[in-house]
C-alpha cells in the first residue's frame, strides 16, 4: 500500500494542473476507469473504443462507446484461461453500463467532483455482475477517483490518473476486487487470490495521433496485464480523417445578377454545377418570378451519399455559388420518383453560404421543414431524366463466428457478393445479391457445434432479391405504404407491409406491420424448402416435409415510434405474433449520428430464453462506409453496413424471429422525417460556416453532459 501512496504522490508533483483537457482512457475491460475499476468519467459523446486485453487469467474483447452524452456501454466478451469446458476455454459474454449524473466541467470548482453509478455484467450468464458508485476529481490533467462496488468489486477503491503529456498517462489504483466469486459453475477463475499487501495495480497507457493505445500494467502484485485498442468516434471516420466536408462548387467569381443573366443562362449553370459536383439523380428545376422577386424549386433523389443532409447541404453550397438573388427557396427529397421532405429557405441564405458568414443568432431560425405530400412540381428543366439508376458492384463480406462450437472459439467465412441496385420511378427500388464463399473455416460436421448457433455452408446462393416500394397518401404526405417481396435474406423467402402515420414533424408515429414467410433450403442456390425448417444441433432438419398448409408462416405487430429530438434517439415498441406463433413485444431503442446508427432492442414473447425472462435481445448498428474509409477513394459512398447481433449467449431458436427484411421504413424514413433533416442540416452547416473554429465545434458536438446537468438545462 505504500508503494501505491508514493507513486500517487510523484503523479502529483510530476503533473501539474494545466488548462487542458483531461483525457480518459480504459481499463481491461474497455470501460473508460483505472484499470480494474470504473471512474465517473467517459468518452465524448459518440467516442468509444475497441480492443484486447490480456490480464492473466482473463482476457477480455470489448467494444466501448458513449451511447449517450451521459451515458457509456461496454460489450465484451471475457475468455476465462484457467476454467476449460469440455474442449476449449471458457468464454462469457457480458454488457456493462455507466449513467454520469453529474460533468464536474459544468460545475465551475474542482471542489465537485462528477459522480457516476452503473452496472456491470447486466445481459448474459452474469457470472461478473456488481453495481458501483464512483467521484472523480479533476484537478487540471489529474484525475483522482474515490469510489464503491458490490459484490466482485468489494467495497470501496480509489485511484489516480495522469496526462504527463500528449502520448503518456499514467495510471494506479487500490483494488479490493474479490476474485473468489468469479467461478463457473465450481471453479475457480483465480486460484491464488491476492491479499490486502498485493490490493494495487500501476501502469502506463502509451497514446498515438491516430487513436490506438496500448498499456502495461502490473496488477494485483504479481502478474503483468497488457492492453492495446483503437479509438473510434462515430462523429468522424474511425480512421480520424478530418470529419468536416469539404464541400466542392463551381469556381465563379461572383454570383450574377438578373439584370445581367438570363433564365436560360441560370439554368444552364445549375444542370452544370448539379451535373458536375453532386451525386443525385431525377433533377427537377422549376423558376417562378413573384412581386417580392424570383423563387427556386429544385426536387432531387440522392443515391451518392449515406446522409441525406449531406445531400441538401452540398445542394445548397451549389445552389449559392450558380445563383441570383432569390427570394424563396425550396428544396424537395425524393425516393424513387416520391417527393418525401420539402425544406424552404429564405433566398438570402444563399449569400451567407457563398459567404460563410451567417450570424449565429439567424441560423437557420427562418428554414421551414416539412412533408413534400403531393406536390406537384411544374418543371421548367429535368437536368437527369426520369430513368432508372443502376449500379452493379462486387462486396467483399467477412462473417466472424465467436462461440460457434465447443471444440474452437472462432470461426469465419469470406465471401464475394455480386449486387444490382435498382432506383427506379413510381416508388419502386430492386436489389440483386449473389454470394460466393471463397474460405470457409466452420467445423459442425463433430457435432460439438452449440446448438443456438446456425450452421455455415460453403454453397454459391441468392443472398437476397426483390422488389420495393413506397409511397404516401394524402394532401399532407404523413401516411406511407411499404411493401417489399422476394427473397428477403439467407433465411427467408416471402414478403413485408407496413403502414404508418406520422406526425407533421416526424417525432411520433403509428402503424402496423404484416409479414408471410417461407423457409429457404439453406444448401441450395435458391430453393424453398418442402416444409418448415428447424434446427438440431446447429444444423437445419426439415421436420414437416409432407405436411399439409404448414409451408407458409404469417406474423403480424402494431407498432408505435417516438424520437427525442435532442438526443437523436428513437424508441419503438411493437406488439404481436412472431414466426413461430409465439406472442409478445419488442422495445428497441435507437440512437442516430446522422447517417450512423447504433441500438439495443429485446423481445419477450411467451417462449423465453434459457435461464430467462425474455426471449432475445441484442444490438443494431449502421455504419456507413465512409466511417472506415473517409475519402480514401475519391467520392462519397452511399453504403451502409447493417447488422444485427445477438447479445444472448443461448436462446430459443424457435421463438422472438420477426423474419427478414430488404429495406426496413426506418431505414428509408428516419433521415428524411422533417425535425431529422432540420437538425441534420443545421449540424453540417455549422461545420461549413466559419465563425467557429474546430476546438470549439469538436466540444459544442461531442462534450459529455451529465444527466443531472442535462435534465436541469
Amino acid at each position: 500500500m505504500r508503494r501505491v501512496i508514493l507513486l500517487f504522490v510523484m503523479l502529483v508533483l510530476i503533473v501539474q494542473p494545466v488548462s487542458d483537457a483531461f483525457a480518459s482512457t480504459g481499463n481491461n475491460t474497455g470501460f473508460t476507469g483505472l484499470w480494474e475499476y470504473p471512474t465517473a468519467d467517459m468518452p465524448d459523446d459518440g467516442v468509444g473504443r475497441f480492443g484486447y486485453t490480456k490480464a492473466s487469467p482473463y482476457g477480455y474483447y470489448f467494444i466501448d462507446i458513449a451511447w449517450l452524452p451521459w451515458l457509456e456501454i461496454n460489450t465484451r466478451l471475457t475468455t476465462f484461461n484457467s476454467v476449460y469446458t469440455q474442449y476449449r476455454r471458457y468464454m462469457d459474454k457480458a454488457m456493462d453500463i455507466k449513467a454520469v449524473l453529474w460533468d464536474s466541467k459544468d460545475s465551475g470548482h474542482w471542489i465537485i467532483p462528477s459522480i457516476a453509478i452503473g452496472v456491470t455484467d447486466i445481459m448474459g450468464t452474469e457470472l461478473m455482475k456488481a453495481q458501483f458508485m464512483a467521484a472523480t476529481w479533476h484537478f487540471g490533467k489529474v484525475g483522482a477517483t474515490i469510489g464503491y462496488g458490490t459484490d466482485r468489486l468489494n467495497g470501496l477503491y480509489g485511484g489516480l490518473e495522469a496526462d504527463i503529456n500528449n502520448w503518456l498517462a499514467l495510471k494506479a489504483e487500490y483494488s479490493p476486487l474479490d476474485y473468489a466469486q468469479d467461478k463457473v459453475g465450481s471453479s475457480k477463475v483465480v486460484n491464488d487470490i491476492p491479499t490486502n499487501k498485493e490490493r494495487y495495480n500501476l501502469g502506463a497507457v502509451i497514446r498515438t495521433h491516430w487513436g490506438m493505445e496500448g498499456s502495461a500494467s502490473w496488477q494485483r502484485g504479481g502478474e503483468w496485464a497488457f492492453s492495446i485498442s483503437q479509438t473510434i468516434n462515430l462523429n468522424k471516420t474511425l480512421s480520424g480523417s478530418n470529419p468536416y466536408k469539404i464541400y466542392d462548387a463551381p469556381g465563379f467569381p461572383r454570383c450574377p445578377t438578373w439584370d445581367n443573366t438570363s433564365k436560360d443562362q441560370v439554368m444552364h449553370d445549375l444542370k452544370e454545377g448539379i451535373t458536375e459536383f453532386l451525386r443525385v439523380r431525377d433533377v427537377d428545376i422549376a423558376i417562378t418570378s413573384g412581386d417580392n422577386g424570383h423563387s427556386l424549386t429544385v426536387a432531387y433523389e440522392n443515391y451518392g451519399y449515406s446522409s441525406h443532409a449531406e445531400a441538401m447541404v452540398r445542394m445548397l453550397v451549389v445552389l449559392s455559388a450558380v445563383m441570383p438573388e432569390l427570394d424563396e427557396l425550396v428544396l424537395v427529397q425524393k425516393n424513387a420518383g416520391i417527393p418525401i421532405v420539402k425544406a424552404s429557405f429564405p433566398g438570402s441564405m444563399l449569400f451567407d453560404i457563398r459567404a460563410r458568414s451567417m450570424r449565429k443568432e439567424d441560423f437557420m431560425n427562418s428554414a421551414v421543414f416539412s412533408w413534400a405530400g403531393d406536390m406537384n412540381i411544374s418543371a421548367d428543366e429535368n437536368i437527369l431524366v426520369k430513368k432508372a439508376q443502376h449500379e452493379v458492384k462486387a462486396m467483399l463480406v467477412y462473417e466472424p463466428r465467436i462461440d460457434q462450437t465447443l471444440k474452437t472459439e472462432y470461426m469465419d467465412r469470406a465471401d464475394i457478393d455480386l449486387i444490382y441496385n435498382g432506383r427506379y420511378s413510381h416508388g419502386w427500388d430492386g436489389v440483386i445479391d449473389i454470394r460466393f464463399p471463397f474460405y470457409l473455416h466452420a467445423d459442425t460436421s463433430d457435432r460439438t457445434g452449440l446448438w443456438w448457433e446456425k450452421d455455415f455452408n460453403d454453397k454459391v446462393r441468392i443472398q437476397q432479391t426483390g422488389l420495393t416500394y413506397a409511397n404516401n397518401f394524402g394532401k399532407e404526405g404523413r401516411f406511407w405504404l411499404f411493401g417489399e417481396g422476394g427473397y428477403l435474406d439467407e433465411e427467408w423467402f416471402g414478403s413485408n407491409i407496413w403502414a404508418r402515420y406520422y406526425s407533421s414533424n416526424g417525432i411520433f408515429w403509428i402503424g402496423g406491420h404484416v409479414t408471410a414467410l417461407h423457409d429457404r433450403d439453406p444448401y441450395s442456390f435458391g430453393g424453398l424448402s418442402e416444409g418448415r425448417m428447424r434446427y438440431y444441433r446447429g444444423r437445419f432438419i426439415d421436420r414437416t416435409k409432407g405436411s399439409e398448409n404448414d409451408e407458409w408462416r404469417f406474423a403480424q405487430w402494431v407498432q408505435v415510434g417516438a424520437n427525442i429530438p435532442g438526443l437523436d434517439v428513437d424508441i419503438e415498441a411493437d406488439y404481436g405474433k412472431y414466426a413461430d406463433e409465439d406472442t409478445g413485444y419488442k422495445i428497441a431503442v435507437t440512437r442516430h449520428w446522422d447517417d450512423a446508427a447504433l441500438g439495443f432492442w429485446m423481445i419477450d414473447t411467451d417462449v423465453d430464453a434459457p435461464d430467462k425472462s425474455f426471449s432475445r435481445a441484442g444490438v443494431h448498428m449502421e455504419i456507413p462506409a465512409e466511417k472506415w474509409f473517409g475519402s480514401w477513394f475519391g467520392r462519397s459512398s452511399a453504403h451502409v453496413w447493417e447488422q444485427d447481433t445477438g447479445l444472448l449467449s443461448t436462446w430459443d431458436m424457435e421463438s422472438a424471429r420477426e423474419g427478414g427484411h430488404i429495406r426496413t421504413p426506418n431505414r428509408l424514413m428516419d433521415q428524411l422525417r422533417p425535425a431529422s433533416m432540420r437538425r441534420n442540416v443545421e449540424h453540417l452547416l455549422r461545420e461549413y460556416y466559419s465563425y467557429d473554429d474546430d476546438d470549439e465545434r469538436d466540444k459544442e458536438m461531442q462534450e459529455v453532459t451529465g444527466l443531472l446537468n442535462y435534465l436541469v438545462k
